[in-house]
């Protein structure tokens, strides 16, 4: 028998007993071969390199050195700044030299470090273990094997419990190990996955660049706001209570043919509208069940001033403009919020209102809150993702009346329109019915989001009642009328889940002592070391 196999087989056993469990078919193979290694691995040819270790080449192509593979593993870990990041993420890995050179390192130096491991093909994994002592890299206490993990579930294991600093999460703070020969077995899995992480570095730069651009404005409404951790309530009541279809509503141009037709779908779903089409929800008699506000400037809270929606809940954060906590609504709960402040006055109060994470836009808050309640089938109408028909909104709705308003005889209304249209690398893409729709970067990264989100929740089964909008692969069209006559009236169910209520007991001293380190004061964040921290 393998000795190196048994030794790597037992400490992978005692770390990772589940997987033992998963893979137990692969190992069984493992075991039952384990005297003729060229059936364990045929997609290598296993040779001794100059210096009497084992090396390997597939199709041709050499994984490691042929004459010293433990020097060129610890040359690319040393010379690559590899552990400046807090996660190290290896695209395959081949026989494993680069791994343990990175958990030796680890190891030996005390580095509070994440290693990754993406590899499809669980094979591949075991049978480095009958050629190398992986011993050393079970005992990394951050680490994390992805063996045939879905691509957009890889992005989760990358992300878990990484600190959060300016928008800098895991995928940002990682080095990736990237060696060509290491992933030429599965080209495309590991294709799919860079595009992902690609995307999301990419929103990650987005969020650091805006927290730096409105972190003053989002500490001077967090400290206004404060008391309001302590008088809202949150949504943490409706986790998981809610196990009924939900309908997110947006401000896109296809709105127009649902707007008539709301009456009905307000009897057999709970609307959830974003702040920008509650304009046009009122002015139909609708007031949605739900409004989510939670971008922290003024010009969001311009969408619903002036309005008002006795029968709605809003849903926002402490760091909203602090007039949106005026608004004539049934109540104002809170959710986490998503910025350093909030997150730091969260933990130190032990305040848990209820995480809605981040998608870039409104509407994909909205979907986490239907998600966040339970819900198991989830409707779209108005979110188009692009602009149907060249128009950006629908014709009433707040965002389109502010072109009016800041509209004169040299900058007209429409001018405001395709700036709007053409300002962010406007490209053509499809909609659901595969035809031709302009749409735009940020909106495909929009799209892009709820197509993982989407991917992530196969459980979660979501449609569009809208075909007109930018298509998102794993969303169906439903259609309306069908949907009408064959869903039924839920008003009592309705009622039941939206008036549960939570208690909110904070502890007095703690929130007297954060009142007394973070006063009201505009000018506070000069001054404050932990703010300092960040700005």
């Amino acid at each position: 028998m393998n000795s190196i196999w048994n030794n790597n087989l037992k400490a992978f056993n005692n770390r990772f007993p589940q997987l033992t469990k998963i893979f137990s078919q692969e190992i069984n193979f493992v075991e039952t071969n384990i005297d003729n290694p060229p059936k364990i691995y045929p997609f290598w040819k296993v040779f001794s390199a100059k210096n009497g270790s084992p090396t390997a080449s597939e199709n041709n192509l050499s994984l490691h050195s042929s004459y010293n593979p433990q020097r060129e593993a610890a040359g690319t870990i040393n010379n690559k700044n590899s552990l400046d990041n807090s996660n190290i993420i290896f695209y395959g890995f081949g026989l494993g030299y680069h791994v343990i050179e990175a958990a030796n390192k680890i190891l030996t130096e005390g580095l509070d470090k994440k290693i990754i491991l993406i590899e499809p093909q669980p094979l591949y994994f075991f049978a480095s273990l009958t050629i190398l002592d992986w011993t050393q890299v079970f005992k990394v206490e951050k680490l994390i094997i992805g063996l045939a993990c879905p691509p957009e579930n890889v992005l989760q294991l990358i992300e878990s419990n990484s600190k959060i600093n300016l928008g800098k999460t895991g995928v940002s703070d990682a080095f990736y190990l990237d060696i060509a020969s290491f992933t030429k077995h599965d080209s495309l899995y590991f294709a799919s996955v860079k595009e992902i992480i690609k995307r999301n570095i990419e929103k990650n730069n987005i969020n650091q660049a805006t927290l730096k651009k409105f972190g003053k404005l989002w500490i001077r409404n967090s400290l206004r706001n404060l008391d309001k951790m302590q008088d809202c309530q949150t949504i943490s009541s409706f986790k998981n209570k809610g196990n009924l279809p939900f309908l997110i509503i947006g401000a896109g141009p296809s709105l127009e043919n649902i707007l008539p037709h709301l009456e009905e779908l307000k009897k057999r779903m709970i609307i959830v509208c974003v702040e920008t089409a509650l304009k046009m929800l009122l002015r139909r008699g609708i007031q949605p069940d739900f409004i989510i506000l939670l971008d922290p400037q003024y010009w969001a809270y311009k969408h619903i001033a002036g309005l008002k929606s006795p029968e709605s809940i809003i849903i926002t954060e402490i760091c909203a403009y602090p007039s949106v906590f005026r608004f004539n609504c049934k109540e104002i709960r809170l959710c986490s919020s998503q910025f350093p402040l909030g997150q730091y006055f969260e933990k130190k109060l032990h305040y848990c209102p209820g995480d809605l994470g981040t998608g870039g836009s409104v509407a994909a808050s909205a979907w986490n809150f239907a998600s966040y309640c339970g819900a198991k089938e989830i409707y779209l109408a108005g979110l188009d993702l692009g602009f149907p028909g060249k128009e950006t909104h629908i014709r009433g709705s707040s965002a389109e009346e502010n072109f009016h308003k800041i509209s004169n005889r040299l900058q007209s209304a429409e001018k405001f329109g395709i700036s709007s249209l053409f300002s962010a690398n406007a490209q053509k893409a499809k909609n659901y019915l595969g035809q031709p729709i302009i749409t735009d970067s940020r909106m495909k990264m929009f799209a892009w989001w709820f197509e993982s989100r989407i991917a992530a929740c196969p459980e979660i089964k979501t449609y569009t009642l809208c075909p007109q909008g930018l298509f998102i692969p794993g969303v169906e069209i439903k259609d309306l009328e069908v949907v009408i006559k064959n869903k039924p009236e839920i008003t009592k169910e309705k009622e039941t889940f939206i008036n549960q209520k939570n208690n909110i007991n904070l502890d007095k001293k703690a929130f007297q002592e954060l009142k007394k380190n973070f006063p009201d004061n505009c000018d506070f964040w000069q001054e404050n070391e932990f703010l300092r921290e960040y700005f």
